[in-house]
């Protein structure tokens, strides 16, 4: 088996701490598949005291191993993705994106990146490099047994800099998982991480991270209870007097509902925030 892709490590504390807490707007997600296998992809949002945007994507695949999508938002900006993967080497796949600058902008284009996909035996790695931006991103991960290690970079190919990187070490089980992450910005400012997560039982995980960045320690901790089948709450508690809550329930085969609050325990009222997400896939 391949190992995780760069950005998958420490992915499940990842999403444990932030999915579910999406707060300071409502939003709909409607995702809808066709008779001819096209899959179509509506999301709106509203922020609170602030205007709505909505997007509309659709993705199909024309033949094996090509996939095709395209998206348009409310600011006017498309953007058009093809994938081709397997077509020339086992487990290459080959990206190409590109996407229009919003309405009130002038330019064809806004952005044109190619990249690669790799998984082999011992190795994952990405690639993309944007032509008109002149950016570069690459990472790496290996594996031996149950450790994991990787390396990400940020290349300003125009400036001929190093924008910056984060390298990752991991250490997984079937029940819990470790993961330390150094990033540096590219300027000399270095970011601390190491993240926990934890399957307690059938019904709850658990999951922390702690972090040091300019000489300041940041923690945070969250747990998650499967309440039924049907329904899931989540509790979560950072160093910054922040206590997050979220409640998710699958109301029929094809809706789910998250309602999440986010509460400042020194009793700021400016920094208590609400939201609501409603999930449709008919």
């Amino acid at each position: 088996m391949p190992p995780a892709k760069f950005a998958d490590l420490g992915k499940a504390a990842a999403d444990l701490l932030s999915k579910d807490f999406g707060v300071g707007k409502n939003t709909v997600e409607l995702k809808t598949k066709a008779p001819d296998s096209v899959t179509f992809t509506t999301n709106g949002s509203h922020k609170f005291g602030g205007a709505a945007d909505a997007s509309v994507q659709a993705e199909c695949k024309p033949y094996g191993g090509l996939l095709v999508k395209g998206k348009i938002d409310t600011a006017g900006v498309t953007t058009t993705t093809v994938e081709a993967d397997g077509h020339l080497a086992k487990g290459l796949k080959l990206i190409c994106t590109a996407g229009t600058p919003p309405l009130d902008k002038s330019g064809l284009l806004a952005s044109a990146s190619g990249g690669f996909e790799y998984a082999g035996p011992m190795v994952t790695a990405l690639g993309s490099y944007d032509y008109l931006k002149g950016a570069a991103t690459c990472s790496a991960v290996t594996a031996y047994a149950c450790s994991s290690g990787g390396v990400g970079l940020n290349y300003d190919v125009a400036k001929g800099a190093l924008k910056g990187y984060t390298a990752k070490l991991a250490y997984t089980m079937p029940t819990y998982s470790v993961t330390g992450t150094c990033n540096a910005d590219g300027k000399g400012k270095l970011d601390y991480a190491c993240s926990l997560f934890h399957v307690v039982g059938p019904d709850m995980s658990v999951a922390a991270e702690v972090g040091i960045a300019d000489s300041k320690t940041r923690l945070a901790a969250v747990a998650s209870w499967a309440i039924d089948k049907e329904a899931t709450a989540k509790a979560k508690l950072d160093s910054c007097s922040m206590l997050g809550l979220s409640y998710k329930r699958k109301l029929s085969k094809s809706t789910t509902l998250t309602v999440a609050g986010c509460f400042d325990l020194n009793l700021d009222a400016s920094k208590t925030k609400t939201g609501i997400a409603l999930a449709l896939a008919p």
